[in-house]
């Protein structure tokens, strides 16, 4: 029984490690809140785009817990935008919880960033992608739609996927690598090396531009 119970701690433990974030600066880009940037989310829509990365500050169980781990702590979730005759969705990875389905899933974006949902968002914009590359992105996210969250963080694992390998493989599908190697960490009892959300924005291996950051 204590070995079970010890078990469940350190996955529940390892799933805030994954999430943890911090705050730093993105490529000499302020990503400090900016009071100019902070109003309502529905003056943003019109500068989205496909492949535009969504990070956001979650109010749920999980995000507490993240935002308990140092004063550091900012982000804990993110998705790619994906645009529909002019209207902004997010595709993003979930754990099923509070009756919510799971895994991959299309969501407007004004649910994904509204007060129900978030503390905080930022919005980051590769200047690297083209067009074309844009296309490709946005193909692989939805290409992903249903797959099953991976509670095990596997990159590798192609049937399932999480919040950070969804955007990662979709850049990489453009063939862009969105982090460098210092975004990997090693989480205990996990397989493989795991990239937290907020990783993308500290350790990209392309430039990012902030387009906005605002409290919902």
């Amino acid at each position: 029984m204590a070995a079970g119970r010890l078990r469940r701690i350190s996955k529940a433990v390892a799933v805030v490690l994954i999430s943890a974030t911090a705050y730093l600066p993105v490529n000499g880009a302020s990503t400090a809140p900016d009071d100019g940037a902070r109003t309502s989310s529905a003056l943003h829509v019109p500068l989205l785009r496909d492949g535009d990365i969504v990070l956001r500050r979650g109010l749920d169980l999980m995000s507490r817990l993240v935002l308990t781990q140092g004063d550091a702590a900012r982000f804990s979730h993110v998705g790619l935008v994906v645009m529909q005759r002019n209207i902004p969705y997010v595709i993003h990875a979930m754990p099923a919880e509070n009756g919510r389905t799971g895994g991959a899933v299309l969501e407007s974006f004004a649910q994904f960033v509204s007060p129900s949902e978030a503390a905080e968002v930022a919005i980051y914009r590769s200047a690297d992608l083209t067009e074309i590359q844009g296309a490709v992105v946005r193909q692989t996210a939805f290409s992903q739609l249903g797959l099953p969250f991976d509670e095990r963080f596997q990159l590798s694992n192609i049937k399932k996927v999480y919040c950070t390998g969804l955007v990662l493989r979709s850049y990489a599908a453009a063939g862009l690598a969105l982090v460098d190697a210092r975004a990997q960490i090693e989480v205990p009892l996990l397989p493989e090396l795991v990239v937290p959300p907020d990783h993308i924005r500290r350790y990209p291996a392309l430039p990012l531009n902030l387009i906005t950051s605002f409290s919902p």
